[in-house]
């Protein structure tokens, strides 16, 4: 099967709804498969499939958490004498913002 075969929507729902179910059931993949007239093999293409699409999700958003972490490290917490005047230099902006707007 190609990789068009599982971007198939409605596929991909009816089998993500049996994986979740399975999962939930706990029967054995062979019984669960018996019981709802699915073909074994087919049923474990999905699972992987799935499986994996769910563990690149995962380690995406892992990624990503990391990479803020890191961010964040590297900017350091602002201090407030840093936060008091980024206030004034607003308020100052605004003011002569006012001043030419007259």
């Amino acid at each position: 099967m190609g990789t068009e075969y599982f971007k198939n929507e409605a596929l991909r729902s009816f089998w993500s709804v049996h994986v979740e179910a399975w999962r939930r059931s706990g029967l054995s993949k062979r019984k669960y498969c018996r019981q709802h007239r699915l073909s074994g093999g087919t049923f474990d293409r999905w699972l992987r499939h799935l499986i994996d699409a769910e563990a690149l999700k995962i380690r995406t958003e892992l990624r990503r958490e990391e990479r803020r972490e890191r961010l964040c490290k590297k900017r350091g917490p602002v201090s407030k004498d840093q936060r008091c005047r980024a206030v004034q230099a607003f308020w100052a902006m605004h003011v002569e913002a006012m001043r030419w707007s007259e």
